[in-house]
């Protein structure tokens, strides 16, 4: 009973909390989408994506988020904005939403723990190094979290590379400019790398010059192979050189890294078999083939 009553009083106040800031921000909720509506009526690409109406909640998050920016020092922020925009976390969110979100579940779960500690034990020595405890563990979940997302989704870009290369030379050789080949890429292609195309496009809408909005995406990405990508295409813009030809020959050369990435894979099979072979099957093969042979040499003697 005393377990139900301690959830019950939380739940209670997340929700008095709520029902507060609601009576409170409602008019400013929706003022807020109203003048980010007028603001973005001839700006499509700022609007693209973009709920038409905002909850409490991710007012609440936005207005949270923003405090916790405002009190970091510009570099970390970069630093972490950079590791979500290249984890993906970023197209379905703000970082300051992210920010709030992360906020949240830091508190819940260190309230949650320490008021739980308190209704069963009550030791403030318990409650503080569980808390800390639980703390620590959301830290270290969080990071692991980013850094597979961000390798997965680093892997997925460098997949779809060769293909949408092929793309992006055929829509060039047919007579679309570079801007018109990545606007059909992203029309019918998803994925990261058309998320990013994506990306690249808005900042050129924006007046960004094509060099900048290319930069931009090699330093999103953070991969070698996209970086001499793109360092091809804006040589080939600059210097006024065949397109189509410098993508035929990039995309050649991925091919040809992506089947020596598979044979030093195939070459490295064997020794990585050698483990499992040693401490699994070969004793199992050696029970199985000498165990009778144990059996009877024992029954003789």
């Amino acid at each position: 009973m005393l377990y139900v009553s301690v959830v019950l009083t939380f739940v209670g106040l997340i929700t008095l909390f709520y029902a507060l800031m609601l009576y409170i921000k409602g008019d400013a909720i929706k003022m807020n989408d109203r003048l980010e509506g007028i603001q973005n009526i001839e700006k499509p690409w700022l609007a693209e994506g973009a709920d038409k109406h905002q909850s409490l909640g991710d007012y609440i998050l936005k207005s949270v988020g923003h405090a916790i920016t405002q009190r970091t020092s510009e570099n970390k922020r970069k630093k972490q904005q950079r590791k979500l925009e290249q984890a993906g976390v970023l197209e379905t969110q703000t970082y300051e939403q992210f920010m709030a979100r992360k906020l949240v579940i830091f508190l819940v779960g260190g309230l949650g723990s320490a008021l739980l500690v308190l209704a069963t034990s009550r030791d403030i020595n318990n409650m503080i190094m569980i808390s800390g405890s639980i703390l620590v563990l959301i830290m270290v979940c969080y990071r692991f979290y980013i850094s597979k997302k961000m390798t997965k989704r680093k892997d997925m870009i460098i997949k779809a590379l060769p293909y949408t290369l092929d793309l992006i030379t055929v829509s060039v050789e047919a007579g679309l400019s570079l801007d018109g080949a990545l606007g059909r890429i992203v029309m019918s292609v998803a994925g990261p790398l058309s998320y990013e195309f994506n990306q690249t496009l808005k900042e050129m809408r924006m007046g960004i010059s094509k060099k900048e909005a290319l930069t931009n995406m090699s330093e999103r990405v953070d991969d070698r192979d996209v970086s001499m990508l793109l360092s091809s295409m804006i040589q080939a813009d600059e210097l006024g050189v065949s397109l189509s030809k410098i993508l035929r020959i990039e995309g050649a050369q991925l091919r040809e890294k992506r089947q020596q990435a598979a044979k030093e894979k195939a070459m490295k099979a064997p020794v990585k078999m050698l483990f499992p072979l040693m401490f699994f099957i070969f004793p199992t093969i050696f029970v199985i083939i000498l165990a009778p042979a144990f059996i009877q040499m024992s029954q003789s003697f």
